[in-house]
């Protein structure tokens, strides 16, 4: 392995697993944000953990062909894992999981520990395969999951792709960064945004649950 990646992996494991560090300084909304997290029925709608640029889908209608589809890198694996130890240390409660069918969404659910999470076509990226309809359709679904009920005390976790992302939510999102998680909280069949977290920035909760 490249020494520049081995020591990426380890900076970003000492971010997510070590939020006393210095960087980690909490803001004002975080105590609010962990309470809600902790409370449960939010959505978190997340982007895969980073994966392969210089890989593509070449066979994108074969989903069980993996070998096929852009994979994580190592750091990407390595970041899910981490993540999926802070939501534990946090107290994050998820009583769904659903992902994209493309193995670096659902891996990212794996390796971050939902082991039942379930793959649905309507959250894979289509862009350049299904038609424009279809594209609506999925924005519409991902759209329903995020107002729909959570079981009491639970949140949802959602993995998808920023096509995916962006046409649900709007323009706001096309700058949406690998890992990166959007926090929504749904009331009367609408939903209001509540922070947009990157994978280094969980650890500023990790940190006020460390405290409380």
């Amino acid at each position: 392995m490249h020494p520049f990646r081995v020591v990426s992996l380890v900076c970003l494991w000492a971010l997510l697993t070590l939020p006393q560090s210095a960087w980690a300084q909490s803001k004002p909304f975080d105590v609010e944000l962990l309470k809600a997290l902790k409370a449960g029925g939010l959505v978190v709608v997340m982007r895969h953990a980073a994966a392969d640029p210089d890989k593509a889908d070449i066979d994108p209608l074969n989903f069980r062909n993996v070998k096929a589809q852009q994979p994580l890198t190592d750091l990407g694996k390595q970041s899910a894992r981490a993540l999926g130890d802070t939501f534990r240390r946090i107290g994050i409660s998820f009583g769904e999981v659903l992902t994209s069918r493309f193995n670096r969404a659902y891996q990212t659910a794996v390796l971050a520990g939902f082991k039942g999470a379930k793959p649905v076509t309507e959250l894979t990226e289509g862009s350049l395969v299904v038609s424009p309809n279809e594209q609506r359709r999925r924005a519409v679904y991902l759209r329903e999951r995020t107002v729909a009920p959570t079981p009491t005390g639970q949140n949802r976790l959602i993995v998808t792709h920023r096509t995916n992302i962006a046409q649900a939510f709007g323009k706001e999102w096309y700058d949406v960064r690998e890992g990166e998680a959007s926090i929504f909280r749904a009331e009367k069949g609408a939903y209001s945004l509540l922070a947009r977290l990157q994978l280094d920035e969980w650890g500023r909760l990790a940190l006020l649950a460390a405290k409380s």
